[in-house]
């Protein structure tokens, strides 16, 4: 199966991407920095990588572009993925050591679509389908006919976890990942509560038990 990875800090932007391109049946994976992508990109190969060129948050420490701009040089020397780079609007092109196509952001979702089918083509099928469609455009979920409306919070919330299907995500994992919170105190108290309203509206639109599971002291789990 065609595989993409897929780097950005910003939750919604991992997910609507990795959303767009799962349902188009793409192989996905993410990193929330470039210190986890390059742990991952090293012991894995991905067809392309799409990378959200940004600094790093004020007063945070962690490899800067510029380097993992260097690091992606060095360590595809050989054979490189094809490169997808998000660049913001206005925002001065960096020297990229690995050439690709260049978006700049705001974008519509197919233009990364196109990018990709132009890099490395049409994917691979595994037929996997959950049935759901998220839209994070509208917060909208459907399944089949029906559809519920989700709050800004749910909406990223379950495209975190469906972005990390299979996986068990504790609820301090998830206070700094989607809620982008630093100081994990009252972590399960209001996760658990963001999750019980999740879970119902998932019902309500699957008319069937929800897909997230809890995992008894450890967390989350999304599970098709």
């Amino acid at each position: 199966m065609t595989s993409v990875f897929v780097i950005s800090r910003e939750p919604r932007t991992r997910a609507a991407i990795t959303g767009y391109l799962r349902e188009r049946r793409y192989d996905t994976g993410t990193a929330a920095s470039y210190d986890q992508a390059m742990e991952t990109l090293a012991g894995r190969w991905f067809d392309a990588v799409i990378v959200d060129v940004q600094g790093l948050p004020r007063g945070e420490e962690g490899t800067s572009f510029a380097q993992f701009n260097h690091w992606l040089a060095s360590t595809f020397h050989q054979r490189a993925p094809a490169m997808v780079y998000l660049l913001h609007k206005g925002a001065r092109r960096p020297h990229f050591r690995i050439e690709g196509a260049v978006i700049r952001k705001p974008f519509p979702m197919e233009a990364v679509g196109e990018a990709i089918r132009e890099l490395v083509g049409m994917p691979g099928r595994d037929g996997r389908d959950h049935g759901l469609d998220l839209d994070l455009a509208s917060n909208t979920l459907r399944y089949g006919e029906r559809q519920v409306h989700l709050t800004n919070i749910e909406a990223t919330l379950l495209a975190y976890l469906m972005e990390h299907e299979g996986e068990i995500l504790h609820p301090r994992s998830l206070l700094v990942d989607v809620w982008q919170y630093h100081d994990a105190a009252g972590a399960s108290t209001l996760v658990r509560a963001h999750m019980s309203n999740l879970r119902r509206k998932l019902r309500e639109v699957t008319g069937a038990n929800d897909p997230i599971q809890t995992v008894r002291g450890k967390g989350y789990r999304f599970i098709a």
